[in-house]
């Protein structure tokens, strides 16, 4: 009888044990997956910059250890910006999103979706916004 009641107790605590790893080992893998930082540029006609921009993040992260968001918002660029940000979308420390909605300052739409991003807003085509970027 002692030794049932023994059996039973051990087997509940394992099952209380095992619950509680399993949720250790999901709630890390969960925060793992989300970005440590958040940041959203807005460009236009920014191909002689924008591949330093984001190699300045990229080493950022890495030394950092953080892993990084950034949205970019493109304002009807005409170079080869959007194409520059697409080669530099395979950086592991990164993840890298696009838009391309015309960003006149007027236009409610698209006002509204970029401060809906609750990332850190860098407006490149204001001068010296570009001093906000870390390592930069």
């Amino acid at each position: 009888m002692v030794t049932t009641l023994l059996w039973i107790t051990a087997i509940y605590m394992l099952a209380a044990l095992l619950v509680h790893v399993f949720y250790r080992w999901h709630k890390r893998r969960e925060e793992r997956s989300k970005p440590d930082l958040d940041y959203v540029l807005v460009t236009s006609n920014h191909e002689r910059q924008i591949e330093w921009y984001l190699r300045a993040f990229d080493i950022f992260a890495l030394l950092s250890g953080k892993r990084l968001r950034i949205t970019v918002f493109d304002d009807q660029s005409v170079d080869q910006t959007l194409d520059i940000v697409e080669r530099m979308d395979h950086s592991a420390s990164m993840e890298l999103s696009v838009y391309t909605q015309p960003m006149t300052r007027g236009t409610e739409d698209a006002t509204t979706l970029l401060y809906s991003h609750m990332g850190t807003v860098i407006d490149l085509r204001i001068p010296h916004e570009a001093g906000r970027i870390p390592y930069v």
